[in-house]
């Protein structure tokens, strides 16, 4: 596999209640993160039919009819998704080449990661420690590889999450991580004094790099410690619980969903 660029630390900008990906808004996409002044998008925190109304209100102020959403639960499963499921499936990887079509995945700490080729497909993933342990980024990527897309045409954001600034773990979940990432873990696993700091942007962005994705953009936000008023699980004695909805979409300019142009 082709060795991808070096991640580039951008900040996403502030647009109102929205942070957005300068380097895939460059793309013409709708691409983010919301704050936690839209409410929480999803979870347990908000009532069911709060967060659908959230979400929807979300997709009509970006231009499009709703947000396309999966059942996360912190694994490696991708999906095609190319309109609302009437049932959920399990999954915390999704992608489309339609456009008018908004994909999203709640995070409260974990990582939002939002991929385009430039030839129309898109797709996100989330990736706390299990889904970046398990290669979500990597299976995302493959999938939509796998419809043709080509990684030296694609661009990848990583988005507001718990930073290494704000984030320790264990012996045990160190090994765990180890064995299954191997030589990719050398770099985002270091040992301080207080613990082994696990740098979920460093170790997705390796991922991303090594299936060759041409450029990666870092937010370097950190959902608990940026003071950008962002969900953060970890700071919820003084923030609440809520989630916030990472989403990217190619705007339909007939206002309807068809599939992008086969890349040539």
């Amino acid at each position: 596999m082709s060795v991808g660029a070096r991640p580039q630390v951008s900040a996403w900008r502030r647009e109102g209640d929205l942070l957005v990906s300068p380097a895939l808004e460059r793309l013409g996409l709708a691409a983010g993160f919301t704050t936690r002044a839209r409410g929480s998008l999803g979870g347990a925190a908000a009532s069911p039919d709060a967060a659908a109304r959230a979400r929807s209100e979300l997709a009509r102020t970006l231009g499009f009819d709703d947000v396309v959403r999966v059942k996360q639960v912190h694994g490696d499963r991708v999906v095609k998704a190319d309109a609302p499921f009437a049932v959920w499936p399990e999954a915390d990887g999704l992608w489309t080449d339609r456009v008018g079509v908004l994909l999203g995945v709640t995070a409260a700490d974990c990582v939002p990661i939002l991929v385009a080729d430039r030839a129309g497909r898109i797709g996100v993933a989330h990736a706390g420690w299990e889904g970046t342990s398990r290669s979500v980024a990597r299976r995302l990527v493959a999938a939509m590889r796998e419809s043709g897309a080509e990684t030296r045409h694609m661009v990848a954001a990583i988005g507001p999450s718990i930073g290494p600034c704000c984030y320790t773990i264990g012996p045990d979940r160190v090994a765990l991580i180890r064995g299954r990432l191997g030589p990719l873990a050398d770099d985002p696993i270091r040992e301080t004094p207080e613990g082994a700091v696990f740098d979920l942007w460093s170790a997705n962005a390796a991922q991303l790099r090594a299936e060759g994705v041409a450029e990666i953009e870092v937010a370097g936000t950190c959902t608990r410690s940026s003071g950008l008023d962002l969900w953060s699980y970890r700071a919820r004695d003084r923030m609440g619980l809520g989630l916030g909805l990472g989403f990217i979409g190619r705007r339909a300019r007939d206002g309807g969903s068809a599939p992008v142009a086969p890349t040539k």
